[in-house]
């Protein structure tokens, strides 16, 4: 059975677990309270030393702790303390026992109802069921690979006791499998929407008599929300001074509209070592600054003498050494209110829901993938460690532009629908659209619907565009055309007897073609091979190939 022994290491557990330093916004009592309730003692022992280390690792973090670890242990917890005789660490005496056990367990979870929430009243959905099975699981997977250090730490030998059966509780297939739910997503907010929601954020500030909703700090919340894509915790806990200075390159001119001024310094309080500072402009150093007049004047008699606020926005209410935030619960129930009264619709007619402001946060990250912005710059920009969760932007950002193409019925000029199924139409116009105004030096700028009537005549074609990355393809053709030339003017000395002269129509052709291409060349290699373009150049297929055949052309065309 477990050691009735209360020695040093329980309690220098329980100590350190206090101790332990949590993130910005959950509050270590919550866990305290936790661990005091949980039942029976090794298991409440035996968590804290699992949370702790996994905490301290990197395996899990406070979000997972506090969430989905947390109730999974817990039920177990209740489970186990009904039954009579409570079970020691190791369950069961033999692995037949063990599986029985876990097999009972599992039925158990499965009849469970939830308790709050749409679903209330109603079985677990199997991905409950799973993930709570699978957190169990992984408690006693840490505890079989640690169980020598856990016996020795936590004064409890019945951990030796663990064997490769308690590694996986269960057999592929009895949790039940991982569903994907696939639902339409809606995360980002368009334009129209968009700009229903910031011409009438003012009202979030406006007094209640005058038809606003009297927060001012909310307003801001909001407006810095919206144009920064930060997350709404990172926002309500900014510093009261947020804001680094930003080196300026070269000449004492001041910025341009829209120009970035500054750096935002925010709490990053979701994900460790990713970065914690934004580029921000003059409009949003203006809230800032108007926040922080607004706290002097408005809540600035509540707080007690010689005191320095911690935030930039703070609670109103049992906050007089200034050093709470302003509440979470406050914005949403406000944010609540305000998007039911504005009824803001997209251009679809669908409902907006902006008060889940994270929505803004897709909204933000999509328009910087959709204008090009290079992919780490937008991971830097948003504050991911890794292009994962950046890469969900981008899908999002997919997604939404094919179901809004598929939205619509498609039908020919005569009004009969299109003998062509609409997925692989949107597939053909973005197969075009990468390949249909590409050329072998360059670019087309033609409109898409528009065609050309020039012929081969790129290179006076005042719809042509090319960058450094054409180099070697422009100096082929500068090469081949001067080749062609010379190869020209000698074949007709010699059938005529005179010199082809330079008023002739194909000779003054080529010899402007060939001038283009000099002024492209130099003007490219004087730049040092820079361009305007975000390098994303894309290259038409068998432009090697085209290049050949040329040549092969100009050598055949040269023998007798």
């Amino acid at each position: 059975m477990t050691s009735a022994r209360g020695g040093g290491g329980r309690c220098g557990i329980r100590r350190s677990i206090r101790g332990y330093r949590c993130a910005p916004h959950e509050p270590l009592g919550n866990h305290a309270v936790y661990f005091q309730q949980l039942e029976p003692l090794w298991l409440r022992i035996a968590i804290q030393w699992y949370f702790k280390v996994s905490l301290e690792t990197g395996q899990l973090t406070w979000s997972t702790v506090a969430g989905p670890q947390r109730t999974a242990l817990q039920v177990f917890a209740d489970w186990i303390a009904g039954h009579d005789p409570v079970p020691p660490p190791w369950l069961r005496e033999d692995p037949a026992g063990i599986r029985a056990f876990m097999l009972d367990f599992l039925s158990h979870v499965r009849a469970l109802i939830t308790q709050s929430g749409p679903n209330k009243g109603k079985p677990l959905s199997p991905q409950r069921v799973n993930t709570l099975v699978t957190c169990l699981e992984t408690f006693y997977a840490f505890m079989t690979d640690h169980r020598e250090t856990a016996a020795q730490v936590l004064d409890e030998p019945g951990w030796l006791r663990l064997g490769p059966y308690h590694a996986m509780l269960w057999r592929h297939g009895e949790k039940g499998r991982r569903t994907r739910v696939v639902r339409e997503r809606q995360e980002v907010i368009d334009d129209t929407a968009f700009s229903q929601i910031m011409s009438n954020v003012h009202l979030l500030g406006e007094p209640i008599e005058g038809g606003g909703l009297g927060d001012e700090q909310i307003m801001r919340i909001l407006m810095l929300v919206a144009r920064t894509g930060r997350r709404i915790s990172e926002i309500r806990m900014l510093d009261r001074e947020p804001l680094l200075p930003l080196d300026r390159l070269g000449g004492s001119t001041g910025p341009a509209d829209g120009a970035f001024v500054a750096k935002l310094r925010y709490q990053q309080t979701k994900i460790e070592q990713a970065p914690d500072t934004v580029l921000v402009d003059a409009e949003i150093v203006a809230i800032i600054d108007e926040q922080r007049r607004w706290a002097d004047q408005h809540l600035g008699p509540r707080w007690a003498q010689g005191v320095t606020p911690k935030y930039l926005f703070l609670g109103h209410n049992m906050n007089r050494n200034a050093d709470k935030p302003f509440p979470p619960s406050r914005i949403n129930q406000t944010l609540a209110v305000f998007a039911r009264r504005l009824d803001v619709r997209d251009s679809a007619g669908r409902l907006v829901d902006f008060n889940r402001t994270h929505r803004f946060r897709h909204t933000k990250a999509t328009s910087l993938l959709n204008a090009g912005v290079p992919l780490h710059v937008v991971q830097r920009y948003m504050g991911h460690v890794s292009p994962t969760m950046t890469m969900e932007y981008a899908e999002t950002l997919a997604e939404t532009h094919e179901r809004e193409f598929l939205r619509y019925r498609k039908v020919t000029a005569d009004g009969r629908d299109l003998p062509v199924d609409t997925r692989d139409l949107y597939d053909m116009l973005e197969l075009d659209k990468r390949t249909d105004r590409i050329l072998p030096n360059g670019w087309c700028l033609l409109p898409p619907r528009q065609a050309c009537d020039k012929g081969n005549a790129c290179l006076t074609c005042d719809k042509f565009a090319t960058d450094a990355s054409f180099l070697p393809e422009l100096r082929t053709q500068q090469h081949h055309t001067l080749q062609l030339i010379d190869e020209r003017r000698q074949a007709f000395a010699a059938r005529t007897g005179q010199e082809m002269s330079p008023d002739n129509v194909w000779l003054a052709g080529r010899t402007q073609e060939h001038d283009a291409l000099g002024r492209i060349i130099d003007t490219l290699e004087q730049t040092g091979h820079r361009t305007d373009s975000d390098g994303r150049a894309v290259r038409g297929a068998g432009v090697a190939a085209r290049t050949d055949a040329l040549a092969a052309e100009h050598e055949q065309e040269r023998r007798p």
